[in-house]
């Protein structure tokens, strides 16, 4: 690829195709892989990683970093090298360590502006949220971890009602104002640390640099976007968005493209798309953009969300082109992918298909048959 990288408005550069947009930000999301990097490189470098549902968080680590397994990915969340925590639009995010205080100071606080009716429906005021993380606090303190349903019972001991949706919003309050973050799994069980004791070594930057610095790891990790990309993807409003990208001169920039202007990276390298790539439901090349047209046609948005009920299926991705979506169905022996094509596939498509699960396997550690229909 040798499309020229010039400012948008610079007249006679010729504008980047829908096929250059897609390539870069392929290359960009880290998608054609590289055994030297870790989980946390690969958090720092996109920003943030969604992670509401744990599971496929993983494997957006694993899909990234071939070779390495579930296992070594539940080593990284069990060690610290990533966090979870709610920094951005009141969803778990993976996040880099040290960068979690400054992004929940930054965007994730913002939510709660818009939780009181919440609050006042389930009979919770900020009293009471404010104790909650106090006794949290306290708790925890030390290095403590305590699973979801031990924590819950160290607050009703404390006075607290916690049924309910309580439970989820006292657990929430105290991780969005930093009091906790997320912890390593127990089994199937969440668990909550103290972020000041999981976490110790914070980076320190203020809002309007916290919000540049996250505008250009969001440019740097999932360009070519338009501010309208970052903004919701950030949770903040277009002219913020604008604001904050705008601030990182130098760093970041505006080119032609045949959708439009758009930011990305200063001496961003020409990018390169893998042939297939299976990926997890709840993935940033996914959800890390408003419009999501470039590689997933309109008619087809319903089979990745069903519904429109917020839970993301599983993509097999063609040459930057979502074609199917997938599902493993775990057996005793051997389990089972079962993937759904949008059209007809050829026999050699089908074949790179069935081999771009084999990243899967290793990960997981099992066998998979792959079926597709």
């Amino acid at each position: 690829h040798t499309a020229p990288r010039s400012p948008g408005n610079n007249s006679g550069v010729t504008p980047l195709t829908r096929a250059d947009i897609v390539r870069q930000r392929m290359a960009n999301l880290l998608l054609t892989g590289d055994e030297r990097r870790q989980p946390v490189d690969v958090v720092t470098w996109l920003g943030a990683m969604q992670a509401q549902d744990l599971g496929s968080g993983k494997w957006s680590f694993g899909v990234r970093l071939p070779g390495q397994t579930e296992t070594t990915i539940d080593d990284a969340i069990a060690e610290g090298q990533v966090l979870r925590t709610w920094p951005m639009r009141g969803t778990i995010h993976f996040v880099p360590p040290r960068d979690a205080r400054w992004m929940l100071e930054t965007t994730g606080i913002r939510m709660l502006s818009g939780v009181r009716a919440r609050w006042d429906y389930l009979g919770l005021d900020k009293e009471t949220v404010e104790r909650s993380a106090a006794v949290l606090d306290d708790a925890l303190k030390g290095g403590t971890i305590l699973t979801r349903g031990a924590a819950m019972q160290v607050l009703t001991e404390a006075g607290i009602d916690v049924s309910g949706q309580r439970a989820y919003h006292v657990i929430w309050y105290a991780s969005q104002i930093g009091v906790t973050c997320l912890g390593p799994q127990q089994g199937k069980e969440q668990t909550i640390v103290r972020l000041a004791d999981w976490a110790p070594d914070q980076v320190q930057r203020d809002a309007s640099d916290g919000m540049r610095e996250l505008a250009l790891r969001y440019v740097q990790g999932h360009g070519p976007v338009t501010h309208q990309d970052f903004a919701r993807w950030a949770g903040i409003g277009a002219t913020e968005a604008k604001k904050a990208l705008t601030a990182n001169d130098g760093a970041v920039r505006l080119v032609d493209t045949d959708e439009g202007p758009m930011w990305v990276a200063a001496n961003d390298p020409p990018g390169e798309v893998p042939g297939v790539v299976a990926l997890p439901g709840f993935d940033e090349f996914i959800l890390g953009y408003k419009d999501r047209s470039l590689v997933l046609p309109e008619e087809h948005k319903g089979r990745i969300v069903p519904g429109n009920n917020g839970v993301f299926r599983p993509t097999v991705v063609v040459d930057g082109n979502v074609v199917a979506t997938w599902r493993r169905k775990p057996k005793a022996r051997v389990d089972d992918i079962d993937v759904e094509a949008f059209s007809p596939l050829r026999p050699a498509r089908r074949r790179q298909i069935e081999s771009s699960f084999d990243t899967y396997a290793t990960y997981l550690g099992r066998e998979l048959r792959i079926r597709i229909t």
